[in-house]
C-alpha cells in the first residue's frame, strides 16, 4: 500500500516537472517569436518612413520643375532645396537632363533606390 501511494507521487512529480519544462519551452519560442515580430515591424516602420519622405520630396520637386536644377543641392549626404533641407541620408543623388526629361536618381539610406523622370 505503502509502495502504491510512493509510486504515485512519483508519478505525480514527475507529470508536474515535465509541464513545467513542455510550458519553459513554450515561453521561451514565444518570448523569442514576439521579439523578431517586433523587431520586423519596426523595420517595416523605417521603410515605410523612408518612402513617405521620397514621396514627399518627389511632389516638391514635381511642382518646382521649371527651375529645379538651380534650386536644388545635394553636400554630405544631405538634400537642400532653396537652402533649406529635403531629405537626410540620402547616400546617392544625380540628377541628369536629356532634351525635355529631368532624371534623378536617388538612394536613402542605402536602403530605397528611385529614379524619377518628369518631362521638362
Amino acid at each position: 500500500m505503502n509502495l502504491i501511494k510512493n509510486t504515485k507521487k512519483a508519478f505525480t512529480l514527475f507529470e508536474l516537472l515535465l509541464v513545467v519544462f513542455i510550458s519553459s519551452i513554450i515561453l521561451i519560442y514565444s518570448f523569442n517569436f514576439q521579439k523578431e515580430l517586433f523587431e520586423i515591424q519596426t523595420t517595416n516602420e523605417d521603410l515605410a518612413i523612408l518612402k513617405i519622405d521620397l514621396n514627399s520630396s518627389k511632389i516638391i520637386i514635381e511642382k518646382n520643375l521649371p527651375n529645379i536644377e538651380s534650386k536644388i543641392t545635394y553636400k554630405d549626404s544631405i538634400l537642400y532645396y532653396e537652402n533649406n533641407i529635403l531629405l537626410k541620408d540620402v547616400s546617392l543623388f544625380q540628377i541628369s537632363k536629356t532634351s525635355n526629361i529631368l532624371i534623378i536618381d536617388i538612394t536613402l539610406k542605402n536602403k530605397i533606390s528611385q529614379t524619377w523622370k518628369f518631362k521638362i
